[in-house]
């Protein structure tokens, strides 16, 4: 699970940042919330090395860990359509209208998996 970590600039901290596959958060002294920021942008780069006062600009970050379902969850989210999932035991698809998003389950939008 994801946690925030107090920001100290260090090279460390930057490298692990610009390469988190799955962007980064941060927040400031206030405790401000970014949008996902790609690690291999040019504004994350700018961003990480920026100083207010002689204080970074990031107090803290958190690396982000895209859920494996996540475009099918939001796509649920934003329509409703209705999600099925595999049941292994009896080897066939099945309506879940409230889909629990295990991250080792099979899902799709349609009933014959495809």
């Amino acid at each position: 699970m994801p946690t925030w970590k107090k920001f100290s600039g260090s090279k460390e901290q930057i490298s692990e940042m610009m390469s988190a596959k799955d962007g980064f958060k941060w927040r400031d002294i206030n405790g401000k919330e970014s949008n996902i920021v790609s690690g291999s942008s040019a504004y994350a780069l700018t961003l990480l090395y920026h100083k207010t006062d002689d204080a970074n600009l990031v107090h803290e970050y958190m690396l982000c860990n895209l859920h494996p379902h996540a475009e099918m969850i939001i796509e649920w989210a934003r329509t409703g359509r209705e999600v099925y999932f595999f049941d292994s035991y009896n080897q066939k698809w099945v309506e879940s209208p409230n889909p629990l998003w295990r991250t080792d389950a099979k899902y799709s939008f349609n009933p014959d998996g495809e």
